[in-house]
């Protein structure tokens, strides 16, 4: 074993990227809950056609729901499948697909960047905080990632065959291939990001020719249609209503979630600089001096090719997010790995060239650590503080019903981060860009194994295991076709996914409403929090109280015989 990896390092690097990062995504992945909103809407429609054998309809709560293509939930039913309905089922689809990109990454950098920093590109997106995020928790932007960076690679491959007077066909169609499991992931900016990509690519070479090729474009297309359209032309055939869901999922979910922000996820032209800044740190800091060495004219070199193509797909998703009035952190997802293999470079240099530049990101990568550090030391006071700060707001939180402890863990990793900010400050004395690379890496490992294996089962615990202990015991007094009232509680799909219940909404400014629908035999308890409870108790309403956690609670309306709730004390 030891004589082969030295015969060939690649195969040692493959194994360390293998062991860092499939425990960095899989490690305790089953322990935090599945998350309201986004993680428990896609848990929830894939339990549900996971249980009623239905691959083509993606159904919430009982009714259709066309929001989304139905790659991931293929996949997280294949993980119920072989690991149960749970959060690990629903999740491993998406460290699988994390893991693979950082392989992949690797391979396919290796080439034209050279193994040492293809490698490097790989520890830089793996360890990346946004990264890691996306790899654990069950959303449609990894495994959406994944298929574009396939896609752009052989897209590539194929333009470089072709200028070398290769066929590069084949590659072509494997790259329309991947474009059509983009479109089965996430609709129409399947085909649209890489297609840009490869236009304004191909007009920077001066051969925009070779994408006409009658070899390249007719069964490219063919094949496109044939897997990228699949499923809507297959639910459009057999389902009762036609093609009528396209109208829920293009023009509300793609041209409306474009032109005006949906579920107040809104933010200024700048908002994905932030979050660039923040989820990709340490590396963050070093993003823009790499931007200005890196070499970008020299057509003839196949480095400056491969990093330009990557680079200009990375500008085409941050544009295109930035312009779209509805806004979300994991939107960038596709555009990391263009900017790991753009930062990677930077390390490739001997030794630190432009010594201002390099104090500048170093001193700024320190500072985001020190950052994260003092904020773990504050937020016990800040937290002490929130009924203070949010005032009447505060009162409807369910996690400030009880005062809430954090013991030592905020300012444990409160400590290691300084610590790791220091250790960077000593790191950069030795001005070699390889030794810097080593304590990034480093740090970036230790921030991403402390916020999500160590700070993310304390957020857990206080704020979304609650609701779920509530789902559960609501599931023990509801029978298997009986409905679950929500009172005020908002968009919950966590509740359907543990409890295996239906749910209905009600309001408190209905109470009539809500009389009703407790005399329905299949009803026999709803979930609301302590705020609510009071204010339904004030109103003069009865209830039984069954079971509560952290401010949320499973009850019962008391109705009489005349088929009223007798007015409490």
């Amino acid at each position: 074993m030891k004589s082969l990896i030295k015969k060939n390092p690649d195969i040692a690097r493959l194994f360390l990227l293998l062991t860092i990062f499939g425990i960095l995504y899989m490690a305790g992945l089953h322990q935090p809950v599945v998350i309201d909103y986004d993680e428990g809407f896609y848990a929830e429609i894939s339990r549900e056609m996971f249980v009623q054998n239905e691959y083509l309809v993606p159904s919430l709560n009982g009714e259709n729901n066309f929001e989304k293509p139905p790659m991931l939930y293929w996949g997280q039913m294949l993980g119920y499948k072989l690991f149960g309905i749970n959060a690990f089922g629903a999740r491993i689809v998406n460290a699988l697909a994390g893991i693979a990109l950082v392989l992949l990454i690797f391979l396919i950098g290796k080439k034209p960047l050279g193994a040492k920093t293809s490698f490097r590109a790989s520890l830089i997106l793996g360890s990346s905080i946004l990264f890691v995020y996306l790899s654990r928790i069950a959303m449609t932007d990894m495994l959406l990632t994944l298929f574009f960076t396939l896609c752009l690679y052989f897209a590539w491959k194929a333009i470089e065959r072709s200028s070398q007077n290769e066929s590069g066909t084949v590659y072509f169609w494997a790259a329309c291939a991947f474009a059509g499991l983009a479109m089965l992931t996430k609709g129409a900016i399947g085909i649209l990001f890489p297609a840009v990509a490869v236009f304004l690519y191909l007009i920077t070479l001066g051969r925009l020719r070779n994408l006409f090729q009658p070899s390249w474009l007719i069964p490219g297309i063919i094949i496109l249609v044939a897997i990228g359209f699949s499923w809507y032309l297959l639910l459009g055939f057999n389902h009762p209503e036609g093609f009528s869901f396209m109208k829920e999922l293009f023009i509300k979910h793609h041209f409306q979630r474009f032109s005006k922000p949906m579920e107040g996820h809104s933010g200024p032209i700048y908002f994905y600089l932030v979050v660039f800044m923040a989820g990709f740190m340490p590396w963050s800091a070093f993003t823009p001096l790499a931007a200005y060495h890196s070499p970008y004219r020299d057509s003839s070199n196949e480095r400056v090719r491969f990093l330009r193509f990557f680079l200009i797909f990375s500008l085409v998703t941050f544009v295109f997010f930035s312009i779209a009035a509805t806004k979300l952190p994991n939107y960038i997802c596709p555009a990391l790995p263009g900017i790991a293999l753009l930062t990677a470079t930077i390390f490739d240099q001997n030794k630190i060239k432009g010594k201002y530049g390099w104090l500048a990101a170093q001193y700024s990568a320190v500072l985001l650590v020190l950052g994260l550090g003092i904020f773990c030391f504050i937020a016990p006071a800040i937290v002490a503080y929130l009924p203070q700060i949010l005032g009447e707001k505060a009162l409807k939180a369910p996690i400030l019903a009880e005062p809430i402890h954090l013991g030592y863990t905020p300012y444990i990793c409160g400590a290691i981060f300084i610590m790791t900010a220091f250790f960077l400050v000593i790191a950069g004395r030795k001005k070699s860009p390889s030794s810097l690379f080593t304590a990034l890496s480093i740090s970036a490992l230790v921030i991403t194994g402390i916020l999500f294996l160590v700070g993310l089962p304390v957020y857990d615990g206080l704020v979304n295991r609650p609701l779920t202990k509530v789902a559960q015991q609501a599931s023990l007094k509801t029978p298997e076709n009986g409905r679950i009232v929500l009172l005020e509680a908002g968009s919950r799909p966590s509740v359907n996914f543990y409890s295996h219940r239906k749910t209905v909404d009600a309001s408190i400014h209905y109470p009539e409403g809500l009389r009703k629908l407790f005399q329905e035999k299949n009803i026999q308890v709803g979930i609301t929090t302590e705020y609510y409870l009071t204010k339904l108790n004030q109103a003069g309403i009865k209830t039984e109280r069954l079971f509560a956690d952290r401010g949320y609670v499973l009850f019962r309306l008391l109705i009489d015989d005349t088929g009223t709730s007798p007015r409490g004390k």
